[in-house]
């Protein structure tokens, strides 16, 4: 279970490797499979831990963030995931800044308790796993 835990975080899931299909895990997989455009039952048979195993094999992104694409057709932003997890203590001071923003916290670009707390605020909100920490999940339903 651990391992199905740790592939997910290393896909941009916010979720913590306890060792429990809990809730949290199960929402990973099916935010998972809803992306990999897989049946969405939350359950981690081989054809979604076949997609899994392959989407970790493809080429890492780059470790500096993508700029933002224009607007889509119906005036809403678009901005790509970064690639990579933002959290207390992240140095991205430019995604934290836009992260803060879409939380209505002051936008210092520093992640610190008060924008941890309004991650897991949103987080709760929306039906994603609490931890705080802004993952592929979280930062696409921010953005």
């Amino acid at each position: 279970m651990r391992d199905l835990q740790n592939k997910l975080k290393r896909a941009g899931y916010s979720l913590v490797a306890d060792g429990v299909f809990g809730a949290n895990t199960e929402n990973a997989v099916r935010s998972f499979q809803r992306k990999y455009n897989l049946t969405v039952d939350g359950i981690a048979g081989p054809t979604t831990q076949n997609k899994l195993d392959a989407v970790l094999k493809q080429p890492t992104k780059p470790t500096q963030p993508a700029p933002p694409k224009s607007s889509n057709s119906n005036g809403s932003a678009v901005v790509p995931y970064p690639g990579y997890v933002i959290k207390r203590g992240s140095t991205d001071r430019a995604n934290v800044s836009r992260i803060q923003r879409a939380l209505n916290v002051p936008a210092d670009g520093n992640f610190g308790p008060q924008t941890e707390s309004a991650v897991k605020a949103y987080q709760k909100r929306k039906g994603l796993a609490v931890d705080g920490i802004v993952g592929q999940a979280t930062w696409n339903t921010l953005f």
